[in-house]
């Protein structure tokens, strides 16, 4: 039997955007990979935390202008079925997240021209305009399991009612939801969810949840 749910939480980078990662996007953006690459490689290695790997990463664009960076963002394109997908689960009255350890400025962004109920992603800190190199980090990748569960709580939807689409292990970490691993990353993304996904049309996710 299928389970009722009333609430979706989706990953952003690689999910509904085909962009794995906005940091790396920025980066290639404003051309400081050589810089961000050193800082992703002593996290990788636990030699620093992901919040001081958050901070050393924005303070590569401080002063950088915001328009800037939004006009950067305009050429990241939906996946295929994004907005069929928003539609139809609105239709049918379910909930809708979008939980990212990305930016905000783009979590945002997307969260206004879909209509999700719910966005919570990483803020980078902005002044007079121009991005000041401090960063508010309010989604750190090891803590999405709560994170899920404070969202079904605030949405007032039980755990159990709850879906996540996400391409990573840490997207779908909560055993307590259905847990749909969209075009996988890694190969615990793969094991630990009920049902993966690989077709480019992100549409084929609702005969699991509709």
């Amino acid at each position: 039997m299928k389970r009722a749910i009333h609430l979706v939480i989706f990953d952003l980078d690689g999910t509904l955007t085909p962009v794995d990662s906005l940091w790396r996007f920025l980066h290639d953006e404003f051309g400081t990979w050589e810089q961000g690459k050193v800082a992703s490689q002593r996290y990788r290695r636990g030699e620093i935390t992901y919040k001081e790997w958050a901070e050393t990463d924005a303070g590569y664009w401080t002063g950088a202008a915001v328009s800037t960076v939004m006009t950067a963002l305009e050429k990241i394109q939906y996946r295929e079925g994004v907005r069929e997908v928003f539609s139809a689960l609105k239709e049918k009255g379910v909930k809708i997240a979008i939980v990212s350890a990305g930016l905000s400025l783009l979590a945002n962004k997307v969260a206004e021209e879909l209509g999700a109920d719910l966005v919570l992603s990483n803020e980078l800190q902005t002044n007079d305009g121009r991005l000041t190199g401090r960063i508010s980090v309010h989604v750190p990748v090891n803590d999405k399991t709560k994170i899920i569960e404070q969202i079904a709580e605030q949405l007032n939807v039980p755990i159990a009612e709850t879906a996540l689409i996400g391409d990573r292990a840490y997207d779908i970490s909560n055993s307590k939801c259905l847990r749909i691993a969209y075009k996988p990353k890694d190969e615990l993304a793969r094991r630990q969810a009920d049902f993966v996904v690989e077709d480019d049309n992100l549409v084929r996710i609702l005969q699991y949840i509709v």
